[in-house]
This record gives C-alpha cells, structure tokens and sequence, in this order.
C-alpha cells in the first residue's frame, strides 16, 4: 500500500483551508462548543512548534521537539486526553510515524513509546483508519533483512507495539495479514531471544484474529522461520516457538499446507535436553489432532484421488506417532504422563468422531434406501424398511485387557500411573500397520540415540496395544533379533525389555510357533526346515577397517522368510527368546513346555549357543515351574552339557540345578545320582571302540556326571575301564581329550567315598595296565610330557592308597621299570623326576616280599644317579626310595654291588645340605641289616675321609653291635640245636 503525503509551505491558503474543514469535522463530530474549540487551539498553539520542528533537517532540532511533545503530552500527566486524542489523530500522527524511521535513535525510541501510548486513546472507529500509515512505517522498519532499524531494543519495542495492535484491533489487522506474515518471518530470525519471543506471542493472536486460508497462502516464510528456531540454544525460546506452531497449526488450511515441513523437526524435539519443551510438545500434539478430528473430510478431484488417505487422515498416524514417543519420554514423572494422558483424551475424541462418522453414514445409506424403494414401489419399499437395520453400526472397541496381573512386568510410567484404556488401544491399533513398521526401521538406524528411542518408543506401543500386536509378531521379533546384538548395551537392554514386553501379552504358543520357525524347526516334530534369509541378507553390510557400509532396504517381504540358520542369528533367538517367555503364574503347560525343551536341545548341540541356551533355560523354569518336572531328564542334560564345559559359568548353573531339583522335590545330588544311572548307558554304549570326535560333548558330561554322582558311580567302574583305555589311547586320542580323562582317573581313584574306594581297588589292575602306564610312556612332544605326568600322578594316588595288590604289582613291574627308569632320567622336567622317585618308593615299600634280586639290579643305578640331581627335594625324595630299597634287599645279595652302593651313600654324607646329609644317615642306617662286616669295612674307610666322621664311626659302632647281637643269637640258636 502506497501513501502519500502533500506538505506545502508554511501558512499556504490551501494549507490552512484544509486544516480549517478537518477543524470543522472534527468539531461536529465530537460536539465540541465554541469554549471548547478555543480551548484546543491554544493548546494546538503550544506544540504546533514542536510539530513543525519534527520534521526539521536538523536531527538535535527533531531530538529535542519530540521529547519536549512526549514530556508535555504524556510524561507530565497535565495535557487533556481529549485534546491529545485530537491533537494525534489530526496533526500528529504523520509526522510521529515519520519518526520511526529518523536517523536518531532517541527520535525513533519516543516515536514507538508515545505510539503505544497514544494508540490507546483512540476509539477502534478512528485508529481502523490510522492502521494504513501506522502498519507502513511499524513493518519498513521489520520487513527487509538486514533491518533497517539496527537497534535490537527498538526492534523489540516496535514488535511490542504490533502485539499491542493485536490486542487493540483483533479482527481488524486481518486485511493486513499478509504484510505482517511477512514482517514476522523476518523479524523471527532476530538474534535477540525476546524478539523471538515476541513473534512468537504475535502470531498466536494472528492465528486466532486471521482467516486460516489467508494465513497459508502467505505462511510458508514464517513457518520456515518458526522451524528454524525450534533449534535455538535457549528452552524457552524453543517453548515459545512451539507452543506458536500450536497455535498456528490448529487452523485446518495451515495444518493440511504446511505440517509436512513441520513433522521431522519435531521428532528432533523428542530427545530436547528439556523437560519443559517435551511436555509443551505433547500438548501442541494432542491439539493438533483434537482440532484434525473436527475437520470435515475434503472433496478430492479423480486426478487428484490417489487412493490414499486424504486431508487430516494423511497426517494422523505421523502426529500420533510423536505423541507415543513423547510418552515414551525417559523422563517418567512429568512428561510421559502427560503424553499418556493426552493419547488417552485424543483417544476418546476419535471414538466420539467414528461415531459421528457412522451415524453420517447410516444416514446417508438410509437415504439411498428410501429413495430406491420409493422408485420401486409400496411393496418393495415394506420389504426393505423391515429389513432396514434400527441404527448405525457399532464401533468396534479392543477388549479389555487385565493389567493388574502384570503390573510388576510394566515399565515406568504404567507401574505406578495409570494404565491404557480400551478406547487408547483401539485408537493406537488403528494406525499400528502405519505406526509399527517405522518404530521397526529405527531399531536398526545408525546413531544409537535413535536406536534407543526407538527401543523405548517399542516398548510403549507394546504395552499399550497389548493383544493386539499378535498380527505384527512375526516382524517385531524379526527387529528384536537384530537389535538384541547391537554393539550399545543400553540398546540392547532396551530390546530386551521390549521381548519381554510381547512374552507379556501374547500367548505363548503364538509365540513358540513364530520362534519356531525363526530356528528352522517345525513346532510338531522337531525337524529343521528349509532354508530362507537371515539377519545379514536382510540387513546386508560390508566392513572394511574402521568403515561400515550398509545397504539399506525395505526389509518387510523378507521378514517373513526370515531363518536362523548361522551361529550369529541362532545366538540372538535364544538370546529374545529368553526374554518372550513370561514367569509363572500362570504356568507353562506341559506341552508348551516339551516344545521349548526340543527348542533347546537343538540350540545345545552347538557350544557357541550354550550361554544363550542357558539363559532360556532359566526362564523355562521360572515360566514352567512344576510342569517342568516331567520333562527334568532332558532339562537336566542340558544343564550338565553346559556344566560340563567353559562356556557358562559354573555357579550360575549349579544354583538352576538347584531350582530344577527343588521343582522334583529332590536334592541336586539325587539328580545327579538318578541320571548316571539313566544316561551312563547312552554315554558309553560303542565308546570302547569308537573314538570319540574331540569336540565331542559326551567326554565333559561323563566327566560332570562322575564327579558329581559321589557313591552311585561305583556300580560303573567296572564299565568305564575299557571306554576310558579306548577314549586315553596314545595313538589316536587328541591330548584334551586324554588330560581330561586322566583328570578324571584322578577324581575317581582320591575320592574319599567308601563305596567308590572299593570298586577302583577291585578295578585297580586294569587301570593299572590298560590306562595309565599306556599314557605315561614316553613320546616325543611338550604335550605328550604333560600327559606322562598326568599318568603318574595318577599312578602314584593309586599306590599311595594301597589301592593295587601286590600281586598285580609285581605282575606289572616289567612294564612299569622302564618308564620309572625313564622319567627318572628326564633332564627337562623335575617334576617327572620327583614323581617317578615317589612312584618307586611306594613300589618297593608294597613289593618287599614280590620283588627280585635281578629287578633291584635295575633299580639301584637310577637311584643313584639322583642323589647328584640339581634339585635338593628330589635327592630328599629318593633318599626315602633307597631306604625302601635296602628293606627290599635279598639275603647274601652281590657283595660287590653293595659295597659300590655303600662308597657312594658315604661320599654323600657329607653334603653341605642338613636334610640331605639327614637321609642319607637315614638310609645307611636301614642298609646295616643286609650285610654287618661289609658296612663296618666301608665305615671304617669312610671314617678317614670323611667330613663328618663322627657319623662314619657312629655307623660302624651300630654296624658292629648289630654283629654282635646276631652272633649271640646264632650261638643260642646252635646251642639250641645242639
């Protein structure tokens, strides 16, 4: 709008004849006598100087004429509002909005607060025509960027001054909508914060005083405006802004222009760092659909109908879903409540709507059918009322679900708040094939941020749908599964969260049935089916050091040929499937039960699966409580197969053992104890011949199961000895394989059970010759020397408790020396040495009466030689081997030999060592009985070089006496005879 203003000179004719009509109108119209009209003009008088002097080139004589019209007119309180009404309406005014544009800023600052000032004397008839020359100078200052007025605190002031004509006008400024749409998407990127604010106050009053139409032809800058400032450092802008695009958006034809620019940044305001602006958004949510289910459907043109929904509906379920993940806010306490509450009232509005929507409906169908009877004649038209129905249909509602009995399995906030109602469920279940598919996407985003809002925002929709998710479970756990492996542990616990969420609410046969088929198995027998996509086919992507590339693609025709058939996707089922199954009460029943348990048996079979597989196990037994009892054998060898090995943790399965058996009523031992004697069967049947595979799990449960069985094992010796030689051979048995079951030879033969002792004293020979002496003869190879320990521990344990006759000792003593011998004179391994040396003397203390002259031939030089051994506790060791060896000695055993034996036993007395220097003392003292003379002979020698002859003297003194003792008995002996 163009004005223009004629100014002529000062005192012109036409000028004053001009002034002198306006005086006469203005005379009449406000009934002003002639007192009052020379009042006036000597008040005119007065300031028609300073009137003049506004628009003086001088900018000090403009500066100081407006301050002294503000401090006469306003400030001083002294000037009569009439006349001040008056003076602006006719002479001021022009002038006074020239000044909004000086080149002072005082000028331009008085301008604007005498306007607002003065604006308000002014009926609304008058001002209404002022409103073109006053909106003209108030937006030149706003609407071209940069702004022409550069002073932020009179821009501010300028905006408060339209805020206050809104106020004033209302309805007026309409005609002005556009010009002021304008102003205010360029006052909106103002950098002062109330500026914004301000904007933001006025275009509310905009929305509610301007015709929606009018406002989106011109809207789209200042709706770009608005969204931008949604993203400003300080909350209460971003509140302020928001709550404006309530406003503004609550109009049918701004919604339906302008709210697809709008929906993406709100989801950004869905993790604001402020409470305060996610609460202000779930109410500017639930008045947009308030307001959108009011509005009526629009008329579409066939080239416009694209079968899809049209007008409000395009936008509901997009609305509907930032209300849902407002209220799946982390912020339980203030802001998910409030978003809950909202859904809950947008929810009933829609069911008052589809109502209004049927009822329109049945009318409209009614009078189609009136029409058409009416054209078919009387008897048609009898025959059609009586079939006519009374109403319109009803709507149908979700049934209600009993949330009580589930209250401690609900997140925050439905723990402690209220739950969904019906009409909420309804409404949400509506929308969910829209809703859920998107929710679904986000699990798999790249940032974590949404990965975890979507997570949360999962859980929400699960909750509160409830039942009703069962059309779309086959997809949910498809996502769950793939979410449940992401590399953020708050994502993946998210996802957890939500498994156990859909385990609450679905059946669980529903359930098994999907999760079934997720692992290749039929639900009937067991057998796995074919093949079809798994987690990487649907969410194909390539890493390359630091780089990860994903494909992404619409994944829902996939998702339902979806089958685990890798480690990776197996372990994420198990891992979902644990979470799906809900504690008792209710039970599990019995067949659910079977089913789950053939489930995990084809999952146990693999070890990689076996944590996961443990996991399910535990919830089957909180879910099946005692309907598991029948199915204990087969639970309880799963649980063994996963003691048996490293992969879980043997506390955390020993305590399931324990909740099993206290399901049986029965301790862990007793089912330790009833399941050797089922199973030990099945273990060992073909495993003395056939090797088993070293991966094979049969080897750790045999294992488990003996070592935990205690007295029922004993009845089995018998029976494991030729599995145990078979499963130990050297010649073909992989080494853990072989130190496994000499780990377990070693359990068997030191447990402390009676009944146990027994049965491997009866078993002792052929453990003896078929197992252990087998594995301890030497081979090459590090692995072999740790297994010949091994076996001479074992060795050793059994002689230690006199566990084998001497008999069968002896029996196996050609066999047993040359290994001795060996591991005697093994350089690399002390501990082989010292074994060996231990293993002789139980030897020779057990065959003292079995054993040969020629065998000790064999013995002596190895015993020797260790007595020169580098480690002190050998040569302590086999000081205790030589003293068994002289009790074992013959009468009148090779002189020479013992007098060879006796110089090396006297050199060694004289150790620096104490203990050493202790056995030897030990051992010459038990060497005196084999021959008197000989020892006194070689006492005598060593005496003279010896360093401790003391001792040499000392032996040959015991030596000496011991002849004389047996010399006495001789004589009485032949006396006797005699």
């Amino acid at each position: 709008q163009v004005v223009v203003i004629l100014y002529g000179p000062s005192g012109g004719s036409w000028l004053a004849s001009a002034r002198h009509r306006r005086s006469r109108r203005h005379r009449s119209r406000a009934g002003l006598g002639a007192e009052a009209m020379d009042s006036f003009q000597e008040f005119l008088l007065t300031v028609r100087r300073d009137i003049n002097c506004l628009s003086d080139g001088d900018r000090m004589v403009r500066r100081g004429a407006i301050i002294r019209l503000e401090k006469t007119l306003l400030s001083s309180g002294k000037a009569n509002k009439d006349f001040v009404r008056r003076l602006f309406m006719e002479d001021l005014h022009k002038p006074l909005f020239r000044c909004f544009a000086d080149q002072t800023e005082k000028c331009r600052e008085l301008s604007v607060s005498m306007t607002l000032q003065l604006v308000d004397l002014v009926p609304i008839a008058d001002l209404e025509n002022l409103l073109p020359l006053l909106l003209a100078a108030l937006l030149g200052r706003l609407r071209t960027l940069p702004f022409p007025e550069t002073s932020e605190e009179l821009r501010l002031e300028l905006l408060r001054l339209l805020n206050h004509l809104f106020s004033i006008c209302k309805e007026k400024l309409s005609q002005f909508a556009g010009d002021i749409i304008d102003a205010l998407g360029k006052a909106l990127t103002d950098t002062c914060p109330d500026a914004k604010k301000e904007c933001c106050d006025i275009t509310k009053k905009l929305a509610a005083y301007v015709d929606g139409e009018r406002i989106s032809r011109a809207g789209a800058p200042l709706v770009a405006s608005l969204l931008t400032n949604l993203r400003h450092q300080q909350w209460k802008v971003r509140k302020a802004t928001l709550d404006c695009l309530g406003a503004l958006l609550s109009l049918e034809a701004p919604l339906l222009d302008h709210m697809e620019e709008v929906l993406p940044h709100l989801t950004m305001l869905l993790n604001d760092r402020t409470p305060g602006v996610r609460q202000c958004l779930a109410e500017v949510i639930e008045k947009w659909l308030l307001r959108g289910l009011s509005f009526k459907e629009p008329k579409l043109t066939t080239f416009d109908d694209d079968a899809g929904p049209a007008g409000f509906k395009k936008f509901e379920h997009r609305i509907l879903l930032i209300l849902l993940g407002v209220a799946a806010d982390e912020d339980t306490e203030q802001v998910a409540p409030l978003a809950l509450g909202a859904l809950e009232r947008v929810a009933s509005a829609k069911h008052e709507a589809r109502k209004r929507e049927a009822q329109a409906e049945f009318e409209r169908e009614k009078a189609k059918r009136a029409l058409k009877a009416a054209k078919q004649g009387a008897e048609a038209a009898e025959a059609a009322a009586a079939e006519e129905p009374s109403g319109p249909p009803e709507i149908e509602v979700a049934a209600a679900f009993d949330y009580s009995t589930v209250r401690s399995l609900l997140p925050e906030p439905f723990t402690s708040g209220g739950t969904p109602v019906p009409l909420t469920t309804t409404y949400v279940q509506l929308h969910l094939p829209s809703i859920l598919p998107q929710v679904l996407a986000n699990l798999t985003q790249w940032t974590s941020e949404i990965r975890t809002s979507a997570a949360r925002l999962l859980r929400v929709v699960l909750v509160v749908v409830n039942r009703q998710v069962a059309p779309f479970l086959d997809q949910v756990l498809v996502h769950l599964y793939k979410a449940s492996a992401d590399d953020d542990l708050l994502v993946a616990a998210s996802t957890l969260q939500c498994a156990r969420m859909a385990g609450v609410f679905l059946e669980v046969d529903l359930i098994l049935g999907v999760v079934g088929k997720h692992l290749g198995l039929k639900v009937a027998d067991g057998v796995l089916g074919g093949g079809g996509v798994g987690v990487e086919e649907l969410w194909p992507q390539q890493q390359k050091g630091r780089q990860t590339t994903r494909t992404v693609q619409d994944v829902a025709s996939g998702v339902k040929n979806f089958t685990a058939m890798s480690i990776e996707n197996r372990r994420q089922v198990y891992s979902v499937l644990a979470q799906l199954l809900r504690p008792a009460p209710p039970m599990l029943p019995h067949a659910e039960v079977r089913t789950l348990v053939r489930f995990l048996e084809e999952g146990a079979q693999t070890d990689e699966l076996l944590p996961w597989v443990f996991g399910s196990v535990q919830s089957l037994l909180k879910a099946g409580s005692t309907t598991c009892r029948e199915e204990w054998p087969r639970i309880f060898d799963m649980l063994l197969r996963m003691r048996s090995g490293q992969e879980c943790d043997a506390v955390s399965v020993d305590t399931t053992m324990d909740e099993l058996a206290v399901i049986c009523s029965r301790t862990r031992r007793q089912l330790y104890e009833e399941h050797l004697s089922s199973r030990l069967g099945e273990l060992l049947l073909g495993a003395d011949v056939e090797l088993w595979e070293e991966r094979c799990s049969k080897r750790s449960v045999l294992e488990t199961l003996l070592r935990n069985a205690g007295s029922a094992a004993a009845e089995h010796v018998a029976s494991l000895v030729p599995v145990l030689a078979r499963q130990t051979c050297p010649e073909d048995a992989s080494v853990p394989a072989r130190i496994d079951l000499l780990g377990l030879t070693h359990f068997m033969l030191t447990e402390e059970d009676p009944s146990l002792t027994e049965a491997m004293r009866e078993q002792a020979p052929a453990f003896m010759c078929d197992v252990l002496i087998p594995n301890c003869t030497w081979r090459a190879g590090q692995s072999n020397n740790k297994i010949r320990k091994g076996g001479m521990v074992c060795m050793h344990s059994m002689l230690a408790r006199r566990l084998i006759p001497a008999s069968a000792l002896n029996a196996a003593f050609s066999d047993l020396l040359p290994i001795l011998k060996s591991a005697l004179d093994d350089a690399f391994s002390p501990d082989n040495r010292m074994i060996a040396c231990l293993i002789l003397s139980c030897t020779l203390s057990e065959l003292q009466a079995e054993i040969s002259g020629e065998q000790l031939r064999e013995v002596y030089p190895e015993l020797l030689k260790r007595l020169d051994d580098s480690n002190d506790k050998i040569r302590v060791a086999v000081c205790e081997a030589l003293a068994m060896f002289f009790k074992c000695l013959p009468p009148k055993w090779s002189r020479s030999l013992f007098e060879y034996i006796l110089r090396t036993l006297f050199v060694h007395l004289d150790d620096p060592n104490i203990e050493i220097q202790q056995g030897i003392y030990a051992v010459l003292e038990s060497a005196v009985h084999q021959d008197y003379t000989t020892f006194m002979n070689e006492a005598q020698a060593a005496t003279a070089k010896s360093s401790h002859p003391r001792q040499c003297e000392e032996l040959g003194r015991l030596a000496q006496s011991l002849r004389a003792a047996s010399a006495d008995e001789e004589d009485a002996e032949e006396l006797v005879m005699d």
